[in-house]
Order: structure tokens, then C-alpha cells, then sequence
């Protein structure tokens, strides 16, 4: 088969990503994640959504089920400000690793109050999605191990279980590229790809305030080549995006996976004012450290 030799190259050996890793490079990936939430809430003010009208509101997700009075208590500058301090303290504690059940367990709940409250004011993003669920596994399987350990009449060592995890959150981050292309695919269809879409989703990004506005989108139809390049490139990334869960089995594909889409995050960030950090950084855990560093690998291994 012509094909298939030229795929096995690309692909090479099908091992599964942090197979052997151990709870040394668990703590230090809670440690990265709850680091960058508590970096993403201290440059955001969350308490200036209480100068909004109250009409743009529409309580999302577990506002949704809060009674009329709580959200209004809420949705004042004291208690917007009250629910950023304990989320950055409840965080700050996490970074110790101690109590790690009980505080993961709260920053999960105080995480998604504030992700409801900022996509209650708009339209829904999902620039930090990965990130939220990352610290839902987290948690977890914090309880899971919790519940073995109490549960199970055979000592197991939690370093055999460190793995699971982590396989875990680049299985969503994967899953989140694969979604986005099959969705953007499947419901495009090629017009997608052969129109003008590109200069549309500049343009309409150019309109929106983020935290990072070049207003280069503005400019993207006065310069066909880089129309064109736009145009050729959405159909390979698209396909890039479609095939992400390979970065789970194949190290070859990673290494060409983790330049591309870097690359494409940060043309995204300087045509259409989108940065996607959160999903850049979690890109350290499309490496497997634990097979190039002894110390990063469970007591088995």
C-alpha cells in the first residue's frame, strides 16, 4: 500500500503520552494550571461587570439556579469583589498541594461561578474551556483517590495512578481541536473553505473589544496575498485540528503539531485579536517528560 508506509513514517511508534509518569509531574502540573488561573483572575477585574446594565445579564449554567436576591447581592461591586478574592485564595492554596481534595474541589465550583458570570454578560468563548475542565479532572480524580484509598483492600501506590490525569487533560485538549474542525467541516462545508470566511472572521473580530486589539483585521481584504495565504492555510489547519487525538499515541505528530499550532494560535492573535494562551501553555503537556527525566516517572516504571 503506497500510502500507508508514508503514514507510518509520519505517525512512527504508537505509544501513549505520560504512560509512565509519576506524581512529581502530577503536582507540578496542578501547580502550572492553578498558577495560570490565578494569573488569568488577577489581570481581569471582575468586579467592573457591576457597572453593566443589569439587562445584558442572563444567568448560565449554576447562576442559573441561584435565587433572584443572591445574583443581585452578586452582582454588586462587594460581592463580584468578595467571589474574585476567595477564588484567587482558595487558588493560592492549591499551589501548597495540602488539603489538595477539598481546595481543587472549591476552585472547581468557584471557577465555574466565574466562567457563568463572565459568559452571562455575552456571547459564550471558549478560550479557557480546556482550562476549567482541566481543573474539573484534577479534582476529580483527587476524589477518586480519595474513595480508592478508602475503598480498596489492596495497597495500590498512588504513583500508578498519576498517569491517568494527565492522559486525561490532553485527551480533552485534543478532543476540543478535533470538535472545532469536524464542527467547522461538517457544518461549513466547503464553502468554508473556498469562500470568504477568513476575511469575514477577521473583519468581525476587528469589531469586538478584547484584551488584545491590533485592528489588523481591518486591513485583510487591501492585501490578496495575504488572503490567499489565509484561504490555503484554514483547510490545513482544519485537517491539523481534526486529527489532534494522534498527539495521545504519537510522538512524531506532536512535534509537528505543537510548531503548527502554536504558530496558527499566534496568527490568530495578530489577525483576529483571539489568543488562546491558555491552550498554548497546556501545550508543555503534549511532552513527555516523564520519559525523557527518570525523576518524572512512577516507582513501576
Amino acid at each position: 500500500m503506497p500510502v500507508a508506509q508514508p503514514l507510518r513514517h509520519l505517525i512512527g511508534p504508537l505509544e501513549l503520552l505520560h504512560e509512565q509518569a509519576g506524581p512529581r509531574l502530577l503536582r507540578l502540573t496542578r501547580l502550572g494550571i492553578f498558577a495560570l488561573w490565578i494569573f488569568k483572575l488577577a489581570l481581569d477585574p471582575l468586579w467592573r461587570l457591576a457597572g453593566l446594565p443589569r439587562d445584558l445579564f442572563q444567568p448560565i449554567g449554576i447562576l442559573a439556579l441561584l435565587p433572584t436576591g443572591t445574583l443581585d447581592n452578586l452582582l454588586t461591586p462587594t460581592g463580584l469583589t468578595t467571589l474574585w478574592l476567595v477564588a484567587l485564595t482558595v487558588l493560592a492554596v492549591g499551589l501548597t498541594n495540602k488539603a489538595f481534595l477539598l481546595t481543587s474541589t472549591l476552585a472547581a465550583i468557584l471557577l465555574t461561578a466565574y466562567s457563568c458570570l463572565v459568559r452571562g454578560f455575552g456571547p459564550a468563548v471558549h478560550t479557557d474551556t480546556v482550562l476549567l475542565l482541566a481543573v474539573y479532572v484534577l479534582a476529580g480524580f483527587a476524589w477518586a483517590d480519595f474513595f480508592q484509598s478508602k475503598l480498596s483492600k489492596q495497597k495500590t501506590s498512588p504513583a500508578m495512578w498519576s498517569s491517568y490525569p494527565l492522559v486525561t487533560i490532553v485527551a480533552i485538549l485534543c478532543l476540543s481541536y478535533c470538535l472545532v474542525g469536524y464542527n467547522r467541516f461538517i457544518r461549513g462545508g466547503l464553502p468554508v473553505f473556498t469562500g470568504d470566511t477568513m476575511e469575514v472572521w477577521a473583519i468581525d473580530a476587528s469589531l469586538r473589544a478584547y484584551y488584545f486589539n491590533t485592528d489588523i483585521g481591518w486591513h485583510i481584504p487591501e492585501w490578496p496575498l495575504v488572503v490567499f495565504m489565509l484561504k490555503a492555510g484554514l483547510p490545513f489547519i482544519t485537517l491539523f485540528e481534526m486529527t489532534a487525538p494522534l498527539c495521545l499515541v504519537s510522538s512524531h505528530y506532536r512535534w509537528i503539531f505543537i510548531p503548527l499550532m502554536f504558530s496558527f494560535h499566534l496568527l490568530s492573535l495578530v489577525v483576529m485579536n483571539i489568543f488562546f494562551f491558555d491552550d498554548m501553555l497546556l501545550y508543555l503537556l503534549l511532552i513527555d517528560w516523564s520519559r525523557k527525566y527518570p525523576a518524572m516517572r512512577s516507582a513501576g516504571s
